[in-house]
């Protein structure tokens, strides 16, 4: 990598530009260095995790098959994800959870989740990681991404990366760079997570119908808004009294402008908490001595801008499982539609089954040296909803950033996917 200051402004060339340090990103990265790579990693917050940090997800989903009678958890594949996974257990003292229909999920503290990261990026001498770094601007001339403009920290700096991973969540780089899109941003509903202490630490186990049944009560009579019933258990809290909740609005808008819903979302989700807690308080006995602890700093947005790959993963082959010989990342959760009812819509294939994803859904048409991971991949509405997760999202960050050092390298891609493939397993 290279570093000069040019006219007031700071230059830096790499090997691969990785945009966005949530699970994608930190598996791109981790990828593409291992790989002999000169990386580059941008993070817009302090910190890595993306919203699995940022939105307090509380658990990884996609990391294992789905199985209603095996006793242990059974990996979807081998390489980054399962050894981030086991990181993670070890550094957080957590074990895969089974919960509904025999899904797996691992629980996590958002922290925990965080510092994994970093040492998993820091481990590597080729990375350089620049925090608090936002894309302001990118650039192609004949189908190569040549340039990206970023502020970090409110200071401009112009990469010129030999090739990049767009881990955004919004395909925010590829679409800057001239890629064509989709907005699945109005596909999902998001979520707000807040944590409450000294709840009834029975009430975990008990569930939430009691505190449905009220919460129903409450807005047949008008005393909350129809949305409070839209509240969730997150998985694997609530033992200790400290239980997190996870709040579902409503999905966008299609006739508005994304921005401003989601301004609003976060506005109004906000507000809803303390008229909601009051309500806990006075109304459910398991609540009677509860404070609120924490809110997550961000919505956790499970859809959003997407881009039209070279493939495209169909609700067919997700359905079907159908298996790809050029598939270097394999989903295991099922479909999961957040909408308008208060819990999601579930959609499953055949037990203890995966479905392939092929290396071509993270590469735009018109980018030769782009490839994406994470949510912004080339996958139809129903598809997405399930390789959106975070399990998934490590598995398909670490093929593209595998692809971006070999490309970067004039390497053959199909001597990436050969790799990949091998350490799946």
């Amino acid at each position: 990598m290279s570093n000069a200051l040019l006219t007031g402004r700071t230059e830096i060339s790499c090997d691969v530009l990785v945009i966005g340090g949530g699970a994608a990103g930190v598996a791109a990265a981790a990828a593409a260095g291992r790989a002999g790579a000169q990386v580059v990693l941008l993070e817009r917050y302090g910190f890595l995790g993306g919203l699995a940090t940022t939105a307090q997800v509380g658990t990884i989903c996609g990391l294992y098959l789905q199985d209603q009678t095996g006793a242990e958890a059974t990996l979807v594949a081998c390489g980054f994800a399962s050894e981030f996974a086991s990181r993670l257990e070890s550094a957080g003292g957590t074990k895969p959870l089974r919960v509904d229909r025999g899904l797996w999920v691992l629980p996590y503290a958002p922290p925990t989740f965080a510092r994994v990261a970093d040492t998993m990026v820091g481990a590597s001498q080729n990375i350089t990681m620049i925090l608090h770094a936002t894309v302001a601007g990118a650039s192609a001339e004949n189908s190569w991404l040549n340039l990206v403009r970023a502020l970090a920290w409110n200071e401009p700096l112009f990469f010129f990366p030999k090739a990049v991973v767009d881990c955004t969540g919004e395909a925010t780089v590829a679409a800057l760079a001239g890629a064509n899109s989709e907005n699945g941003g109005t596909d999902q509903s998001p979520a707000l997570v807040f944590v409450l202490e000294n709840v009834d630490p029975t009430l975990a186990e008990r569930g939430l119908l009691e505190v449905r049944r009220e919460l129903r009560h409450a807005v047949q009579d008008g005393s909350l808004p129809e949305i409070c019933e839209r509240l969730a258990l997150v998985p694997g809290t609530g033992a200790n009294g400290r239980l997190a909740l996870k709040l579902s609005l409503f999905p966008a808008n299609p006739d508005r402008a994304l921005w401003r819903q989601v301004t609003d979302w976060e506005r109004e989700s906000r507000a809803l908490l303390e008229p909601l807690h009051r309500f806990l308080v006075e109304n459910v006995a398991a609540f009677r001595n509860s404070r609120l602890d924490a809110v997550a700093p961000q919505l956790g947005i499970r859809s959003g801008r997407r881009i039209l790959g070279r493939a495209r993963l169909t609700d067919e082959e997700v359905l079907s499982a159908r298996k790809s010989p050029l598939g270097i990342a394999r989903g295991g959760w099922p479909m999961e539609r957040w909408r308008k009812s208060p819990r999601p819509e579930m959609t499953y294939f055949a037990e203890r089954d995966y479905y392939d994803i092929p290396l071509d859904c993270l590469r735009p048409v018109e980018l030769e040296n782009v490839f994406v991971a994470g949510r912004c991949l080339s996958a139809e509405t129903g598809a997405m909803t399930s390789a959106r997760v975070i399990g998934t999202a490590l598995a398909t960050g670490w093929a593209a950033g595998t692809a971006a050092a070999f490309h970067a390298a004039n390497r053959p891609l199909d001597e990436a996917v050969t790799l990949i493939r091998k350490q799946m397993g």
